[in-house]
């Protein structure tokens, strides 16, 4: 199903609903993963204008996902990945095709005194000493999306692969002690001294360099980059659901997921469904 044809069914579907389009309604219920905090804030803002009201909550999209599947009510799913939809999918969950709505890309941080780039990415994160933090696969998708990039090195250079799961296994469960008021928990880490290098999305990546000085982002290189799918899963009919999602997959929706760091589909092959 192609964008507009998507978005004309969705209007459809919101129209023939017959709800009056300022009647405060319930609100809307909206899983998230935690990148797309920003992106939800902003959702939010446009919605109420509309006497839409949003509320959120926030996680790995994998851990999001089983709660749903457990019978956690949601009217919206907004996953940082398409396996995840997509499995609600097929258990007959959504009301709708699951349908992409965003890209990101892969990210590594480090201090910009370790003097890491493109060039000496994978040197310098095999290298003895140097402690790797990636997110837990299956429970968040960031997660995968690094076990992808080191199944990659491990294509290029038999070894590598392995001992960087084995690096970002031994720091998995690593928290800091504390954090600041309104730091986040991956800052507290570089604060504490625990991690020398971290592999995250790159639309968080320019929000933990303004809280840390001194670190510093580079972008994966494309031949290991996984390209991070974000989708919707549309679990309610309720008109208000429906006009959401159709926001999002709008011009205005996409610039505002362009103004929270992610790149829009506007800027590749346009919205995709399975």
């Amino acid at each position: 199903m192609r964008w507009r044809g998507l978005g004309a069914f969705l209007l459809t579907a919101a129209a023939s609903a017959g709800t009056p389009m300022l009647v405060r309604a319930d609100p809307v219920q909206i899983l998230a993963a935690g990148s797309l905090r920003g992106v939800v804030t902003d959702l939010a803002a446009a919605a109420n204008a509309v006497s839409i009201e949003i509320r959120s909550d926030f996680g790995g999209s994998g851990l999001l996902r089983e709660r749903i599947e457990k019978g956690e009510k949601a009217d919206l799913f907004l996953s940082a990945d398409l396996a995840s939809p997509r499995k609600l999918q097929a258990l007959g969950r959504t009301a709708l095709p699951v349908v992409a709505f965003a890209r990101n890309r892969m990210c590594v941080v480090s201090r910009r005194s370790a003097g890491v780039t493109e060039k000496n990415l994978v040197d310098r994160l095999l290298a003895t000493g140097v402690r790797v933090k990636t997110s837990a696969p299956i429970a968040d998708p960031s997660g995968d999306y690094a076990w992808t990039i080191f199944d990659r090195i491990e294509a290029a250079r038999p070894g590598a692969g392995a001992k960087l799961k084995e690096k970002a296994q031994a720091n998995m469960t690593v928290t800091a002690p504390s954090s600041a008021p309104g730091q986040s928990a991956a800052a507290a880490l570089f604060a504490a001294d625990l991690v020398d290098m971290s592999i995250t999305y790159c639309s968080a990546s320019v929000d933990l360099e303004k809280e840390i000085p001194g670190l510093a982002s580079i972008e994966v290189p494309p031949e290991l980059d996984p390209h991070p799918m974000y989708g919707i899963a549309v679990l309610s009919d309720r008109p208000e659901v429906l006009r959401l999602a159709v926001f999002l997959l709008s011009e205005e929706g996409q610039a505002l997921v362009a103004r929270n760091g992610l790149v829009p589909l506007s800027a590749t092959d346009g919205p995709q469904t399975p």
